[in-house]
């Protein structure tokens, strides 16, 4: 007879347990699908940003020109090392 309160409190809690599992899982379920919805209109406002930024500009375009006009000059002056890495830069960001 001891053991009869014991083995029915111990019922109760486990049914509890699984009743309120029940529950979580369920709002777990919508809140992922929430989320899924959300996610999704915001990879394709980020998608859609992305490509606008693709596009090169016209400075961007004229980069490896510039690159390999001051690579020219910076082997006519036979520069080496530091040197030449030094001129290189300078003349592709504008100040040689």
């Amino acid at each position: 007879m001891k053991r009869l309160p014991a083995v029915l409190l111990c019922m109760t809690l486990a049914f509890a347990a699984v009743g309120c599992g029940q529950d979580k899982g369920k709002a777990q379920t919508e809140r992922k699908a929430t989320t899924q919805t959300t996610s999704k209109a915001t990879a394709h406002k980020k998608a859609s940003t992305k490509a606008q930024k693709k596009a090169p500009t016209l400075a961007q375009k004229k980069q490896p020109d510039r690159t390999a006009d001051c690579n020219k000059q910076a082997n006519l002056k036979n520069l080496k090392g530091v040197d030449r890495s030094r001129f290189v830069n300078s003349c592709v960001s504008g100040r040689a």
